[in-house]
């Protein structure tokens, strides 16, 4: 791991699996105002904030008669009736308690909104491993603009060269190589030829694949 000191991770679909929970949150928050979508509509929106999901639908399937503080208020109240559900990624916490002690510092640049991200890491006692969160809210450009990795290696004080960061969906590797660090693509939510295409540096189906590329670096 010789001139990699942090590790800067992203959230849903890296550490907690919770891409489904999000996304059923919002197929009930539109329900209720009579709209369904396919469970493959999903999939562009990976990685990127609620707000351009829901101000995408109001736009095109609600004719543009809600704001998107509705919807997103509506979403957000389904998703804390099923946020017990929760799980983390398998092997997800044992990778971040065991590595930790070897790098200088952990990142974390997620899309979700603070109040989400404070949920996970209360769930499963996080907060002590990471040095900087970076949300949807402490950014005004968001995944697959590379601002939240770059704004997270600003606030470690590190350049990219000492970055790596793992990702599991295309907005989020064009937005860690945007911000010119080395990614892990995580095949937890996307197929590996995605990941690739996106500009993954190496894909890995687990956390102990993760960990054996990490020694080569």
């Amino acid at each position: 791991m010789q001139g990699i000191q942090a590790i800067i991770f992203d959230l849903d679909g890296v550490i907690i699996d919770s891409e489904a929970l999000h996304n059923a949150a919002v197929a009930t928050a539109i329900a209720a105002r009579g709209v369904t979508v396919p469970e493959a509509f999903f999939d562009e929106f990976m990685g990127r904030p609620d707000e351009v999901l829901l101000d995408y639908i109001n736009r095109h399937h609600l004719a543009g008669r809600y704001t998107v503080t509705e919807l997103l208020a509506d979403k957000q109240a389904a998703y804390l009736q099923v946020v017990d559900q929760m799980q983390a990624i398998p092997g997800a916490i044992d990778f971040i308690q065991r590595a930790r002690p070897h790098f200088r510092a952990f990142g974390l640049a997620t899309s979700s909104l603070r109040s989400n991200q404070v949920i996970a890491f209360d769930r499963f006692d996080l907060h002590r491993y990471f040095d900087v969160v970076v949300t949807a809210e402490d950014v005004t450009h968001t995944k697959p603009d590379p601002e939240p990795y770059r704004s997270a290696m600003a606030r470690l004080g590190l350049p990219a060269a000492a970055c790596v960061v793992i990702e599991d969906s295309v907005n989020g590797v064009r937005a860690g190589k945007g911000a010119g660090c080395q990614v892990i693509g995580l095949t937890t939510t996307c197929p590996a030829a995605q990941l690739e295409a996106a500009g993954a540096d190496v894909v890995c189906a687990s956390f102990t694949a993760i960990q054996t590329h990490l020694l080569t670096l």
